[in-house]
Protein backbone atom coordinates (compact mmCIF):
# COMPACT_ATOMS: atom_id res chain seq x y z
CA UNK A 1 0.00 0.00 0.00
CA UNK A 2 1.18 3.56 -1.03
CA UNK A 3 1.62 6.11 1.29
CA UNK A 4 -1.25 7.94 -0.24
CA UNK A 5 -3.43 5.27 -0.25
CA UNK A 6 -2.82 4.58 3.90
CA UNK A 7 -3.78 8.32 4.43
CA UNK A 8 -6.58 7.86 2.49
CA UNK A 9 -7.47 4.87 4.41
CA UNK A 10 -6.56 6.79 7.55
CA UNK A 11 -9.37 9.32 6.52
CA UNK A 12 -11.90 6.54 5.93
CA UNK A 13 -11.15 5.16 8.93
CA UNK A 14 -11.49 8.40 11.15
CA UNK A 15 -14.75 9.14 9.05
CA UNK A 16 -16.22 5.91 10.49
CA UNK A 17 -14.92 6.86 14.15
CA UNK A 18 -16.10 9.84 14.24
CA UNK A 19 -19.49 9.19 12.46
CA UNK A 20 -19.90 6.53 15.39
CA UNK A 21 -19.31 8.85 17.91
CA UNK A 22 -21.79 11.72 16.47
CA UNK A 23 -24.41 9.55 16.58
CA UNK A 24 -24.27 9.69 19.98
CA UNK A 25 -25.49 13.28 19.97
CA UNK A 26 -29.11 14.78 18.66
CA UNK A 27 -30.38 18.18 17.68
CA UNK A 28 -30.18 19.54 21.16
CA UNK A 29 -26.89 18.90 21.70
CA UNK A 30 -26.04 21.23 18.99
CA UNK A 31 -26.76 24.44 20.97
CA UNK A 32 -24.03 22.93 23.53
CA UNK A 33 -21.24 25.23 24.46
CA UNK A 34 -17.88 23.71 22.93
CA UNK A 35 -14.81 25.02 24.34
CA UNK A 36 -12.43 23.49 21.22
CA UNK A 37 -10.84 26.30 19.45
CA UNK A 38 -12.34 25.11 15.88
CA UNK A 39 -15.88 26.07 17.66
CA UNK A 40 -14.74 29.88 17.23
CA UNK A 41 -16.45 30.42 20.51
CA UNK A 42 -19.63 29.04 19.09
CA UNK A 43 -20.94 25.96 20.01
CA UNK A 44 -21.62 22.05 19.21
CA UNK A 45 -22.94 23.08 16.08
CA UNK A 46 -19.89 25.78 14.92
CA UNK A 47 -17.58 23.61 15.80
CA UNK A 48 -19.29 20.90 13.48
CA UNK A 49 -19.61 23.57 10.63
CA UNK A 50 -16.07 24.46 11.04
CA UNK A 51 -15.13 20.64 10.40
CA UNK A 52 -16.82 20.54 7.07
CA UNK A 53 -15.65 24.05 5.68
CA UNK A 54 -12.04 22.76 7.37
CA UNK A 55 -11.88 19.80 5.02
CA UNK A 56 -13.39 21.40 2.12
CA UNK A 57 -10.35 23.83 2.66
CA UNK A 58 -8.11 21.72 2.75
CA UNK A 59 -9.24 19.45 0.17
CA UNK A 60 -8.85 22.47 -2.07
CA UNK A 61 -5.03 23.19 -0.74
CA UNK A 62 -4.60 19.50 -1.78
CA UNK A 63 -6.29 19.88 -5.38
CA UNK A 64 -4.13 23.20 -5.56
CA UNK A 65 -1.17 21.52 -5.02
CA UNK A 66 -1.54 18.29 -7.39
CA UNK A 67 -2.58 21.57 -10.07
CA UNK A 68 0.53 23.30 -9.32
CA UNK A 69 2.78 19.72 -9.08
CA UNK A 70 1.63 18.79 -12.61
CA UNK A 71 -0.17 15.69 -11.14
CA UNK A 72 -3.71 16.87 -11.75
CA UNK A 73 -4.36 13.60 -14.69
CA UNK A 74 -5.76 11.36 -13.13
CA UNK A 75 -6.56 7.82 -14.00
CA UNK A 76 -10.03 6.55 -15.69
CA UNK A 77 -9.97 4.08 -12.33
CA UNK A 78 -9.64 7.13 -9.97
CA UNK A 79 -12.02 9.05 -11.59
CA UNK A 80 -14.53 6.18 -11.18
CA UNK A 81 -13.64 5.33 -7.77
CA UNK A 82 -13.81 9.59 -6.68
CA UNK A 83 -17.77 9.42 -8.32
CA UNK A 84 -18.57 5.75 -6.62
CA UNK A 85 -17.51 7.00 -2.56
CA UNK A 86 -19.67 10.08 -3.44
CA UNK A 87 -22.71 8.25 -4.23
CA UNK A 88 -21.82 5.95 -1.47
CA UNK A 89 -21.38 8.55 1.13
CA UNK A 90 -25.05 10.29 -0.07
CA UNK A 91 -26.53 6.85 0.65
CA UNK A 92 -25.01 6.33 3.87
CA UNK A 93 -25.96 9.90 4.77
CA UNK A 94 -28.98 9.12 4.09
CA UNK A 95 -29.09 5.98 6.77
CA UNK A 96 -27.34 7.85 8.81
CA UNK A 97 -29.75 9.53 11.79
CA UNK A 98 -33.06 7.60 10.03
CA UNK A 99 -34.93 5.44 12.62
CA UNK A 100 -35.12 1.34 11.74
CA UNK A 101 -38.70 2.03 10.84
CA UNK A 102 -37.97 3.79 7.91
CA UNK A 103 -36.19 1.06 6.66
CA UNK A 104 -39.49 -0.87 5.81
CA UNK A 105 -41.05 2.11 3.88
CA UNK A 106 -41.07 2.05 0.39
CA UNK A 107 -41.18 5.28 -2.17
CA UNK A 108 -44.64 6.08 -4.39
CA UNK A 109 -44.75 3.23 -6.69
CA UNK A 110 -41.54 1.61 -5.33
CA UNK A 111 -41.72 -2.06 -4.67
CA UNK A 112 -38.65 -2.49 -2.79
CA UNK A 113 -38.39 -1.08 0.63
CA UNK A 114 -35.56 0.99 1.71
CA UNK A 115 -33.81 -1.95 3.32
CA UNK A 116 -34.40 -4.34 -0.03
CA UNK A 117 -32.33 -0.91 -1.35
CA UNK A 118 -29.35 -0.82 0.98
CA UNK A 119 -29.24 -5.09 1.18
CA UNK A 120 -29.13 -5.35 -2.88
CA UNK A 121 -26.43 -2.05 -2.98
CA UNK A 122 -24.59 -4.29 -0.27
CA UNK A 123 -24.97 -7.85 -2.49
CA UNK A 124 -23.95 -6.50 -5.90
CA UNK A 125 -21.29 -4.60 -4.79
CA UNK A 126 -19.43 -7.73 -3.52
CA UNK A 127 -20.39 -9.44 -6.22
CA UNK A 128 -19.74 -7.62 -9.08
CA UNK A 129 -16.41 -6.69 -7.86
CA UNK A 130 -15.27 -10.10 -6.90
CA UNK A 131 -16.38 -11.29 -9.96
CA UNK A 132 -14.41 -8.25 -11.74
CA UNK A 133 -11.30 -8.79 -9.15
CA UNK A 134 -11.64 -12.56 -10.26
CA UNK A 135 -11.48 -11.62 -13.78
CA UNK A 136 -8.68 -9.08 -13.95
CA UNK A 137 -6.59 -11.49 -12.33
CA UNK A 138 -7.08 -14.26 -14.80
CA UNK A 139 -8.99 -16.11 -12.80
CA UNK A 140 -12.48 -18.84 -13.43
CA UNK A 141 -15.33 -17.11 -12.86
CA UNK A 142 -17.30 -18.81 -10.16
CA UNK A 143 -21.33 -19.10 -10.16
CA UNK A 144 -23.55 -16.34 -9.46
CA UNK A 145 -25.37 -16.66 -6.17
CA UNK A 146 -29.32 -15.94 -6.49
CA UNK A 147 -30.31 -12.22 -5.55
CA UNK A 148 -33.06 -10.71 -7.75
CA UNK A 149 -32.40 -7.57 -10.12
CA UNK A 150 -29.31 -5.95 -10.72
Amino acid sequence: MSESQRLARELLDSITETVDQLQRLTDAHLDHDCSHGCAMDGGVRRLLVHNAEHDRMHAGAVSGARYHGGVMQESELAKLLRDWLRERVELVGQLLTAPDEVLELSGDGDEWSLREHVEHVLYWERDSIDTAMREASGEEAAPAAGQPGS
